[in-house]
This record gives structure tokens, C-alpha cells and sequence, in this order.
């Protein structure tokens, strides 16, 4: 991140330019609400662009071989027929009039943290983002689901910490993950930087409503979080932050293999 992209000192609260909204849940779901709040209190130039539907588990898949219908359904606010990748395709690419100075995904309903990053189309918003050259912050919040007062975390302390996380500034190519706790905003200790822990999505699968229909089941959580991990943070009444990176490369590993000639 160069420095004329924001402000490196921490000390010093940047005013925003244009801020663009995206999620995985849908155009209409209560964490998008939410972030409208946070980012209204940040600039007075935000756009939304969300899926027309949720897209939880998309991961970042991008619609191919079909139309995307794009519809303008509020003032700087617009829906999508695609992933959340999509969104942010269409919306730096088709909807906007110029790129935004930053993204921020979510609050998603329910944590993103451990393994389940890799399937989460909130953070895949936030990376496309990244991708292209725009700083991306993807939020999520514990427990979060269809009533408000479950985001109290996010609402209280959102804004602070998009705040922070900008004074501060980040790699390029890096998008941080942030989860809220849930309970009482008071009791919250701050932000805390942790790892992704070793957890993932449980792969029961469960009879569909016909024969040979099937889905997957209810997801497992192991009781146990790794020290330093997202999951630990949030358990000792943290907001956890990981810096996720987009090179999937593992540099450590590479010369641990042989090269082969033909």
C-alpha cells in the first residue's frame, strides 16, 4: 500500500472518499444495514452493490455462460444476480462512475474465521476487491442472523475499527478479516491480531426433500480453539482481526520438491 493511497499514521484520523458496501447474504440482510450505518458514519459518498439473493459458500466463484441482471434499487444502491465476486466485478467495472477508495463486506451473518475463510463470499467480495487494486475490509459478526440487536458489537465499535484499521494502512494484496464478538459492546476488550485456526465446516450429510436430494447437514465447531487464532480471540471477548493473504503459494515449501525434466 503506497502512501498515497491513505495516511500511514495512526495518529491522524483520515476523512474517507467513496466507499463501496458488498455482501454474501443478500441486498436486503440485516448486516448490510448495519455496515450502511458504520460507513455512513465514515463518508458521505458510500454505494451498495449485493447480491439479489444470498450466496453464502460461494466462495469466490464468478458467474459465467449467463446474463448478470443489474438493478438500481435505491439511490447509489444496487443489486446484482451473481456472486459476491460479481458485485464487485460489475460494480468497479459497470456501476460506478469511479473506484471507490476502499470496500468493506458484510457484516456477514455468523463468524468467517478458521478454515471456513476459504468458502466464505464475504471475504471473496474483499479479495476481489484486493485484486483490484482497492483496499478491502471484510467484517462478520458472531451470532449475527435476522434480529439487529444481535449485531450490537459490530454497530458499536464498526466504525472505530474500519477507522483504525485505515490510519494504520496494510500491504497490498492483503485483506483483513474481522470478526465481532457477540454480547455486550462494553465488555469488548478491543481488536486483537490472531491467525486463522484449524476449523472447518462439518461434512454431515442429510436426506433432501426428494430421493436422491441431499444437503449438507449442521455444522460442526470443535470445542477447542488454537492459542492465537481468530477462535480464541472471540472467545476471550475480543474482536479478531487476521490479515489474510492473497499469494497462495507456500514459499517455505517450494524448493522441498523436485524439478522434473522431460
Amino acid at each position: 500500500m503506497t502512501k498515497n493511497q491513505r495516511d500511514v499514521n495512526s495518529g491522524v484520523n483520515r476523512s474517507f472518499g467513496r466507499i463501496l458496501l458488498c455482501n454474501d447474504d443478500g441486498i436486503d440482510a440485516v448486516g448490510l444495514r448495519v455496515l450502511r450505518a458504520i460507513a455512513h458514519s465514515l463518508s458521505d459518498d458510500v454505494w451498495v452493490v449485493a447480491p439479489v439473493q444470498n450466496h453464502s459458500g460461494a466462495s469466490r466463484s464468478i458467474t459465467l455462460r449467463r446474463d448478470v441482471e443489474i438493478k438500481d434499487v435505491a439511490h447509489q444502491e444496487f443489486s446484482v444476480s451473481g456472486t459476491p465476486a460479481d458485485c464487485i466485478i460489475f460494480a468497479v467495472n459497470k456501476i460506478l462512475d469511479k473506484r471507490p477508495d476502499l470496500v468493506l463486506s458484510g457484516v456477514n451473518h455468523g463468524m468467517n474465521v478458521g478454515d471456513d475463510v476459504l468458502y466464505s463470499g464475504t471475504v471473496a467480495a474483499a479479495m476481489e476487491a484486493t485484486l483490484a487494486g482497492i483496499p478491502a475490509i471484510a467484517l462478520s459478526q458472531q451470532g449475527g442472523r435476522e434480529n439487529r440487536e444481535e449485531y450490537q458489537v459490530a454497530e458499536a465499535h464498526g466504525a472505530s475499527l474500519v477507522q483504525h484499521l485505515w490510519n494504520s494502512g496494510w500491504p497490498d494484496r492483503l485483506v483483513p478479516n474481522v470478526n465481532f464478538p457477540k454480547g455486550d459492546p462494553d465488555t469488548i476488550k478491543g481488536m486483537m491480531v490472531s491467525t486463522t485456526d484449524q476449523h472447518k465446516f462439518g461434512d454431515i450429510i442429510e436426506d433432501g426433500a426428494k430421493a436422491g436430494h441431499f444437503r449438507l447437514g449442521p455444522l460442526i465447531s470443535k470445542p477447542d480453539a488454537s492459542p492465537g487464532s481468530d477462535r480464541a480471540a472471540i472467545r476471550d471477548g475480543w474482536i479478531a482481526m487476521t490479515p489474510l493473504g492473497m499469494d497462495l503459494t507456500a514459499h517455505q515449501q517450494i524448493f522441498e520438491f523436485e524439478p522434473l525434466s522431460f
